[in-house]
């Protein structure tokens, strides 16, 4: 039995931390810098934005909620953005 639990515990481990989960930032924001595809919010913490997303829907002062994933390098990679309520 130890034999065949020890490879699917290393494998469910391997498989989780391979996994991002998705957070959420509500802010307002601070600046927008559209040819880079990124907001930053008045907390300073940049988010990237994949170059599909069409920054002329939101500006600066707008409280917004992103969601997110932050990769190994500690990038912010913005998946969403909505209007906050």
């Amino acid at each position: 039995m130890k034999k065949l639990l020890t490879p699917i515990v290393a494998v469910l481990v391997a498989l989780g931390a391979t996994f991002a989960f998705a957070a959420d930032a509500t802010d307002t924001i601070k600046a927008i810098d559209a040819a880079a595809h990124t907001v930053t919010l008045n907390d300073g913490k940049v988010y990237v934005f994949p170059a599909t997303t069409d920054m002329s829907k939101v500006k600066v002062g707008d409280k917004v909620k992103i969601t997110f994933t932050t990769d190994t390098a500690g990038k912010n990679n913005a998946t969403a953005i909505a209007a906050a309520a």
